[in-house]
């Protein structure tokens, strides 16, 4: 059986979480099977450096697109899926493949498993454990093959990088597919991240909704000052403009390893884990037992984060 893994990448570089999809991969794949990655962008440099992981790369590039839209990405994907016949194809949970799973799924009428984080192989089927309600509840789902699973990043270790070997590599021009796409990229607005370089924070101080307004935010600066820690902010804070952007950590902010991560109210949305789950200490305070920042926190308290942050700015005062 082949089992496509989809990868992405974009202004040179590969997402990390494209070296999580290969590891994924292996995990559903029996003895003489093979994985084929798929990346498409504008240049297919940043996957061929990198996907040595994978037994081939199929390589789909448009020179005049710096990035390649969901609807051109499933086009070209479909095809591959059509010339391949695969048995499995994973796609990552991103703002991409939340778009090209539902797709490729309505394409081919193939069962679809979204937001997967554990993935055994049983026979001609798939046993796999996926989040429902924002990740408060595991599902154990059996998935018949073939089949198409969107993983969470986070959820696989990565492959090492390495070079895909020339003779393992398949390209081709996706210029024309991507012209007679729909939707036409009009332009990238990235933010400036020179003030605030969050990913080299050897410890960061993150507040979610659970701070309640923008002045609280006040109280979790005093600890982050103590700790010598930059602080941020999860989606909810940044979009309510409590923080500026380049603070935001997860999906569409930063994505950190700091030695220490302190969450303070923050839920632990698959968004928001994808940015930080890897962190080498990870300290979560929210006063729901159930909220999903505990499934990856080493540490955890239920309590209220005001009464907690307080006593521990107290004691860390220099001379106690």
């Amino acid at each position: 059986m082949r089992i496509i893994a989809c990868t992405e990448g974009s202004f040179g570089k590969i997402e990390p979480f494209s070296l999580e999809m290969i590891t994924a991969a292996r995990t559903a794949a029996a003895a003489g099977d093979e994985v084929v990655a798929f990346f498409a962008g504008q240049d297919p440099e940043p996957a061929v450096a990198n996907l040595g992981a994978a037994d081939r790369l199929v390589a789909a590039s448009a020179g005049g697109s710096q990035l390649i839209a969901a609807e051109s990405y499933t086009r070209l994907l479909a095809d591959t899926v059509a010339a391949e016949e695969p048995g499995l194809v994973l796609v990552p949970y991103s703002a991409n493949g939340l778009d090209v799973a539902g797709d490729l799924a309505a394409r081919t009428g193939w069962p679809l498993v979204s937001y997967v984080n554990e993935i055994r192989r049983d026979g001609d089927r798939l046993t796999v454990v996926a989040q429902v309600y924002g990740g408060k509840i595991l599902a154990e789902c059996s998935v018949p093959l073939p089949a198409i699973l969107m993983v969470n990043p986070g959820a696989f270790a990565e492959v090492e990088r390495r070079a895909v070997d020339p003779s393992k590599l398949q390209h081709f021009d996706a210029t024309a597919v991507v012209a007679e796409g729909k939707v036409r990229l009009v332009g990238v607005d990235v933010p400036n991240y020179d003030s605030v370089d969050l990913t080299t924070a050897e410890r960061i101080v993150c507040v979610g909704r659970g701070i309640g307004d923008e002045a609280s935010i006040d109280i979790a600066r005093g600890l982050a000052d103590i700790l010598g820690a930059e602080i941020a902010g999860s989606r909810p804070v940044v979009d309510s403009g409590w923080l500026p952007k380049v603070r935001q950590v997860g999906k569409s902010g930063q994505k950190v390893k700091p030695k220490l991560y302190l969450a303070l109210g923050v839920s632990g949305a698959p968004e928001h884990l994808e940015g930080m789950s890897k962190s080498d200490l990870i300290i979560a305070v929210n006063t729901d037992p159930k909220a999903p920042i505990f499934n990856v926190a080493h540490f955890g308290a239920t309590c209220d984060l005001f009464d907690l942050v307080a006593n521990l700015s107290e004691r860390l005062q220099p001379g106690r």
